[in-house]
């Protein structure tokens, strides 16, 4: 056996002595995996990163970037060169997700760049990486939510990525049917001072929101908010008219006008002759004689009738 070249060992053992101090300063795997592990609370503890004030920011095209994200959301966590810190985590009733290593974290008002900055956060004071690079993705919305029923083409319920308006509601759901009304209906449930909840219906007129330089009239959708899309209203005229059938409702119809619509009157009709049938808040018909400037209501029936001589 030959003799052990000591110059050449103290050599070798001072190179691979600088190796590992090297590479625990660059965050290599293998520097890292001689740090021993620190034990950290399962509350989040971190109260120095701000928390995001509400889900109503500006938001880009995507929009999940600046979405705080609540019950229900299922985010995909990256941690860049570690496979095994990678989650994909849904947030629990509590606002939290439990992540390897770290544990139990509250993320609820945050947005993904404010989680992002948490998980490093903890996985660099805790000894995990020296230099995490961290990427958090809302895979999927449940919220914040809206619904949008009625005649749409695809009614049901839609995430809120960010600012979303009445209009923006009914064309994510693929637009109106040829039956539905120009108007929607906002339903909105306020919490009361008594501890109920209180329904509010906000008329939205969609004729008038389209054709508006300004968003005024269009209203911003929040959580459990509902765009409901009626069925068009229609009035019914038959008698002595030149083109008597069904006909779309208009705003502020009158008599005058609906006599119009259907073609006029004929020869034998008479403007003293005319007669409404209407039903009330029980659903019995009322029969009335208007005079030209009467307004006609949806489902009302206008007869016109002879004249005597």
């Amino acid at each position: 056996m030959s003799a052990i070249n000591w110059g050449t060992f103290v050599s070798k053992t001072f190179l691979y002595g600088r190796y590992l101090a090297i590479a625990g300063l660059l965050g290599w795997p293998h520097a890292q995996a001689q740090t021993r592990p620190i034990s950290l609370p399962l509350e989040n503890q971190w109260t120095n990163i701000p928390v995001a004030p509400s889900a109503k920011e500006t938001v880009p095209q995507n929009g999940l970037e600046r979405l705080s994200v609540g019950v229900g959301d299922q985010i995909f966590i990256t941690v860049f060169g570690q496979p095994d810190m990678s989650a994909e985590v849904t947030v629990n009733d509590n606002e939290q997700v439990t992540l390897p290593l770290i544990g139990t974290m509250k993320i609820g008002g945050l947005t993904p760049p404010m989680i992002e900055k948490l998980i490093a956060q903890r996985l660099k004071d805790g000894e995990y990486l020296r230099n995490p690079e961290v990427s958090v993705q809302v895979r999927q919305v449940r919220s914040q939510m809206i619904s949008v029923l009625g005649e749409v083409q695809r009614p049901g319920r839609f995430p809120i990525l960010g600012k979303l308006t009445v209009l923006d509601a009914v064309a994510t759901a693929g637009g109106l049917t040829q039956k539905a009304d120009s108007t929607a209906l906002l339903i909105r449930r306020n919490p009361a001072l008594n501890g109920e909840t209180q329904r509010r219906e906000i008329p939205i007129r969609l004729d008038q929101v389209t054709n508006s330089r300004s968003n005024e009239l269009d209203i911003e959708l929040r959580n459990d908010d509902v765009v409901y899309v009626a069925q068009q209203k229609l009035f019914y005229i038959h008698g002595e008219v030149r083109k008597p059938g069904a006909y779309p409702m208009e705003p502020d119809l009158n008599v005058m006008r609906v006599l119009s619509i259907s073609g006029g009157v004929t020869d034998r009709g008479s403007l003293r002759r005319i007669r409404i049938h209407r039903k009330d808040a029980d659903a019995k018909i009322q029969e009335f004689t208007p005079d030209l400037n009467s307004p006609v209501l949806g489902g009302d029936v206008i007869f016109v009738d002879e004249r005597l001589f």
